[in-house]
């Protein structure tokens, strides 16, 4: 079985992935990174932190809900685990212990940008689980913003070989979650996740046998940054959901996705 280790964040969604490639592979070490991003503390009106807040209190019971079994560690405590602040993957000291497990693969889902060190390290067996379909969103909250833009069809998720750029690697599949028309937000965001899991642990497992075939992908989506998200933006999201953005998609799913190009 591959050995591998895993670089995430402390949520819910970053916990159930590790559980989950751990069904399929022999996970070695996990890094776990503090987020950085503290959208409740962004400027703005008290209705608009309101609505900010309201947004992320939901997907914490979203995930409660979907996720709510992987709350405990799950693995042997023979496993490495790590927590670390912001960007702590990239110390060398962290570094240095990831290279002494001897992984045949490293995944990666919700860290900070990762440096040079890291990249060099692990060049080729690197594997990034992108919440967004690259290279039309790109950089952060990729399932948010299509939904804002009123355009369900790009939610889903990018397993690509990560490089030094911002979701740029050659990419191996993309992941597409199943919608219903009762869907919010953050049910389309968990299944999407659900679904990313299981083919991030079979992406891994063939690539350790040889690396598998990747797309290198072009620069012309869309790039979103933290500094973008805005209560407004918030408040334009729910909005769709309400004016019925799901029903309108599905009731033309196949016209609107034959103009995705996916792996």
């Amino acid at each position: 079985m591959a050995r591998a280790i895993v670089l995430t964040s402390r949520s819910l969604r970053h916990l159930f992935l590790v559980h989950a490639v751990a069904s399929r592979l022999d996970v070695v070490g996990v890094w776990q990174e503090a987020k950085r991003f503290a959208p409740l503390e962004l400027p703005g009106s008290p209705e608009d932190r309101a609505a900010i807040a309201s947004h992320f209190l939901g997907r914490d019971a979203s995930e409660r809900e979907y996720f709510g079994a992987h709350e405990s560690w799950q693995l042997s405590p023979a496993v490495t685990r790590r927590e670390v602040g912001p960007g702590g993957c990239n110390e060398p000291s962290e570094v240095a212990a990831m290279r002494a497990l001897a992984p045949d693969v490293v995944l990666v889902f919700g860290t900070e940008i990762l440096r040079d060190e890291v990249i060099t390290s692990f060049r080729r067996n690197l594997i990034n689980l992108h919440l967004g379909l690259s290279p039309y969103y790109r950089g952060s909250g990729t399932n948010f913003w299509p939904l804002v833009n009123r355009e369900p069809e790009y939610v889903g998720a990018t397993i690509h070989y990560l490089d030094a750029g911002i979701d740029s690697g050659p990419i191996i599949a993309h992941v597409r979650p199943e919608m219903r028309a009762t869907d919010g937000p953050h049910d389309v965001g968990n299944r999407t996740i659900i679904s990313a899991a299981a083919v991030l642990a079979q992406v891994a497992s063939a690539h350790v046998q040889q690396p598998v075939a990747a797309t290198p992908q072009g620069r012309d989506g869309r790039l979103y940054l933290r500094r973008h998200f805005t209560a407004d933006a918030v408040r334009q999201c729910y909005r769709n959901f309400s004016d019925g953005m799901i029903p309108d998609y599905l009731a033309n799913r196949a016209q609107r996705d034959a103009a995705l190009a996916l792996a």
